[in-house]
């Protein structure tokens, strides 16, 4: 089986999870969300906004910069309270863990350790050998 079979029958598998699958269902109902897209909508305006008179250099109104980041703020902690955001969050966060496990597996496999008993390291893993007393 070739590496490119494989990468492609691990897509595969991770698109049949169900962290994968909770995350596309969770997604589109962000994107069914009128409310919440019209948040976003905002959001990105306000950035704009921001963005525009930063560009003005020393000439900015930076009573108008503060009111805009504590706007866009307010306006970010609401849609990060609502509930499809918060089932996103999640989903999402489940999802990195994932990532995060396959890469840490991928690096194992280019450390040249073995594919069949290889584990990634615990959390307090610091990286630097010296301080190490093995991981398994």
């Amino acid at each position: 089986m070739s590496l490119e079979s494989v990468l492609r029958e691990l897509g595969k598998e991770i698109q049949k999870d169900e962290r994968f699958i909770k995350l596309q269902a969770c997604a589109k109902a962000n994107d069914a969300d009128e409310e919440l897209q019209k948040q976003m909508q905002e959001l990105q305006l306000m950035s704009l906004k921001f963005q525009q008179e930063m560009q003005k250099g020393e000439e900015a109104d930076k009573d108008r910069i503060t009111e805009l980041q504590g706007d866009y703020q307010n306006l970010y902690n609401e849609i990060m309270k609502g509930e499809n955001m918060q089932n996103y969050s999640v989903a999402a966060s489940e999802m990195e863990q994932m990532a995060q496990y396959i890469s840490g597996m991928i690096g194992l496999f280019f450390d040249g350790q073995d594919p069949e008993t290889c584990e990634i390291p615990e959390e307090n893993c610091t990286h630097d050998c010296s301080t190490c007393g093995g991981c398994h």
